[in-house]
């Protein structure tokens, strides 16, 4: 079961992301829509990421600001803020036989 992100431990408790679905473009121009991620990560402090202080939720970097905010990171790299929108605890291993 997965819980809102904001519940989420931050205390470097290895956890399961689950991240929106993304858009991206092919070589056409042609809007592609990938499915959500999931990836084993945790709450980086020192993380640095794009900050819209003004609100506006477009992609014109002279309103963004990179900031020290604490980022959700994974062996992938990690998510931009608002990426991450769910989080489960990671099942436990199998016992051994």
């Amino acid at each position: 079961e997965f819980y809102p992100i904001d519940t989420a431990p931050k205390d470097g408790s290895l956890i399961l992301l689950l991240s929106v679905e993304q858009e991206t473009e092919d070589e056409a121009g042609r809007v592609v829509k990938l499915p959500p991620r999931m990836a084993l990560g945790k709450w980086w402090t020192e993380g640095d990421s794009w900050v819209d202080h003004h609100g506006f939720g477009d992609n014109n970097s002279e309103r963004y600001h990179l900031e020290v905010t604490g980022v959700w990171e994974s062996g992938f790299g990690w998510f931009e803020p608002g990426e991450v929108t769910h989080w489960a605890p990671v099942p436990p291993l199998p016992k051994a036989t």
